[in-house]
This record gives structure tokens, C-alpha cells and sequence, in this order.
């Protein structure tokens, strides 16, 4: 009997203990906060971040909470990523390749928008056609940068003077935009969403589009720190990232009127039927990181013309600057993205 009551005993206090330690965790769990990620943009919100709103419309990051930092440029926010002050940075690609050609320890873990959203326009009452660029000031995000290296390579291409041509730094595509707009500049290089602003207003014509150009040319990375890919909480954060990045691009693809609403909520200054035909647009070129976007193939046609143009002394290999494990994670969990 004695011995009965005593197994009955610290039964007792074996379940108590055990009921005690559920309550804690539990409590734990309620108590600890949401996971959160840095990320930091090279300007205000626009249509290459589009995927990242729409996976937050709709619940696809889960609990994880990405608070945005917007910078001036790509080089700020390569800055501010190599600093520690961010996780994870969406840069044009030029700029990760030269930051890693000069040591940075980083890599391209997905791309929300992985093929060149540029087109080539020119102030209205300057011209119509790409012969008309020589002689033209340009407005350019900064030197060697992929808006002051384009135009020059576009008119190589068609046989146009370049050596007339004149670049003057604004900034991002709204300020180079605002730049023709002022006069200061007579053609830039700008994204869809702005270009379209302008033709909307009668202030510029586009003369070409760079993914008819060179079809290959990459457009942004989102990029991390090489020692931070096996962080087991940031590596958490980055597939779940990736995975939300993925189903952002093909809702894009599949609803774009949904998703013109979507962008119209973050940029509520532009018109929801005008982002519709924006977004319309931008479908018809395939820009969207329906597979993540880390094609090897784009990343070798980057820096090997970067390398023609001067901008790097060498073109790197595909696995020096992109890491797949999370794409290709997502990719299994996903599928492959319809035809």
C-alpha cells in the first residue's frame, strides 16, 4: 500500500510538473515577439517591391514582419546591409557585383524582379527617334551606374554618336524623371511605372526599353550577408521570404488588376487604372520572379557586359554570387511556376 501511495505520489507530481512546464512554454511563446527582418530599399516604394506587398496583403509572410528602410541608391543600401544595420537589401545588380568584386562577403538569395525594367525616353519636342539622343544630356543615378552605362551602350548598338552625349547624377528614377521634367536633362533612364508617368503627361516619349535591348540584363537582387545564410533564425526568415517573394510574382502574373490595387495602397498619389495598365504592361516582358529569379544565365550576360563596359575589371561566376538553397526549397514546396 505504502508503496502504491508513493508511485501514485509523484505520478502526481510528474504530471504536475509537466503540466506546469506546457503553462511556461506556452507563456513563452505568447510572450516572445513576432520574428522581424530589416530590409533596406534603394528609393520610395515602386513596382519592384510589388511582390513583397502583395505576399503582406495576403498573409503569406506568416508572423515574420519585415520592416523596410529606404535609402538614396543602391550603393547607401549596400551600405547599410555590409554594415549590420540590415538583413537583407534589394540592389540593382551592378552595383552586388562590384561590391563583392571588392570584397563584400554577400550573396543573392531570390529576386523579386530579376530582368532590366529600364526604358530609354526623351524629353517631348527633343526628338522621336534613338538617332536623335546624340548631342542629348542625360540624367543618371550616378557614375558608372547602369543608367549613365546604357544609353551609351543603346546607341552604340544603333550607331549613334555617344561621345556628345552629356550625363549629369540626380538619383532615383523619380528625381531623373523630375529632371527632364525641369529641363536640366533631356533623356534618362527610368523604370516602366515612371516612364508611363511621363508619357500619362505628354512629357516624354519612350524610345526603347533595354529588355528589348539586351533581353539578359539583370535588375535587382535581394542580398545578404554570406556569414548570416546560416543563422538558423534569419535563415528561417529568408525562406520564408523567398517562398512569399515567389507567390507575390505569380499573383502579379495571374491577377494584375488585384495587384495594381495592392500597389495603389502603398503609392496611394497614383491612380489605381493607371497602375493597372502599369502592371498590364510589365506582364507582357516576363519581369517577375516566378522562380525566384536567380537564372545563372542572366547573372553571367550582367557581368559579362559589365565587363565590356568597363564597370568591372572581371565577370563572376554564377556561384560566387548567387546562393539557391532557399529558391530552391521554395521551388519544392511551390512547384514550378505554369506556362
Amino acid at each position: 500500500m505504502r508503496s502504491s501511495s508513493r508511485a501514485r505520489s509523484r505520478m502526481r507530481v510528474t504530471t504536475t510538473a509537466a503540466v506546469l512546464a506546457l503553462i511556461f512554454a506556452l507563456t513563452d511563446m505568447r510572450g516572445a515577439p513576432a520574428a522581424q527582418i530589416k530590409m533596406v530599399f534603394p528609393g520610395p516604394a515602386t513596382t519592384f517591391g510589388l511582390p513583397l506587398y502583395v505576399a503582406q496583403k495576403k498573409g503569406w509572410l506568416d508572423d515574420l514582419t519585415v520592416e523596410e528602410i529606404i535609402v538614396t541608391g543602391d550603393s547607401n543600401a549596400m551600405r547599410v546591409l555590409l554594415s549590420g544595420n540590415a538583413d537583407i537589401a534589394l540592389v540593382g545588380t551592378l552595383n552586388v557585383l562590384a561590391s563583392i568584386h571588392s570584397g563584400a562577403k554577400a550573396r543573392a538569395i531570390h529576386s523579386w524582379q530579376p530582368i532590366g525594367d529600364y526604358n530609354l525616353v526623351l524629353a517631348t519636342g527633343k526628338g522621336t527617334t534613338l538617332n536623335d539622343l546624340a548631342g542629348k544630356t542625360f540624367a543618371t543615378s550616378g557614375p558608372g551606374a547602369l543608367p549613365d552605362q546604357l544609353p551609351k551602350l543603346v546607341m552604340k548598338k544603333h550607331s549613334v554618336d555617344s561621345s556628345t552625349a552629356r550625363f549629369v547624377q540626380v538619383g532615383g528614377h523619380a528625381a531623373r524623371l523630375q529632371a527632364v521634367y525641369g529641363g536640366r536633362a533631356d533623356a534618362t533612364l527610368i523604370n516602366t511605372i515612371t516612364a508611363m508617368k511621363g508619357v500619362q503627361e505628354k512629357r516624354v516619349t519612350v524610345l526603347t526599353r533595354i529588355s528589348q535591348e539586351f533581353p539578359g540584363l539583370g535588375y535587382v537582387w535581394n542580398v545578404v550577408r554570406a556569414d548570416s545564410l546560416d543563422n538558423p533564425q534569419l535563415a528561417a526568415a529568408y525562406q520564408t521570404l523567398t517562398e512569399a517573394g515567389i507567390r507575390g510574382s505569380r499573383f502579379i502574373m495571374e491577377n494584375p488588376d488585384e495587384a495594381a490595387a495592392i500597389m495603389h495602397a502603398k503609392v496611394p498619389e497614383l491612380n489605381e487604372d493607371f497602375l493597372k495598365v502599369v502592371i498590364r504592361d510589365l506582364n507582357t516582358e516576363d519581369l517577375w520572379g516566378v522562380d525566384g529569379g536567380l537564372d545563372p544565365k542572366i547573372e553571367e550576360f550582367t557581368a559579362k557586359l559589365n565587363r565590356d563596359l568597363g564597370n568591372l575589371p572581371v565577370a563572376a561566376a554564377p556561384n560566387e554570387v548567387l546562393d539557391a538553397r532557399f529558391v530552391n526549397a521554395a521551388i519544392k514546396t511551390l512547384g514550378p511556376p505554369r506556362k
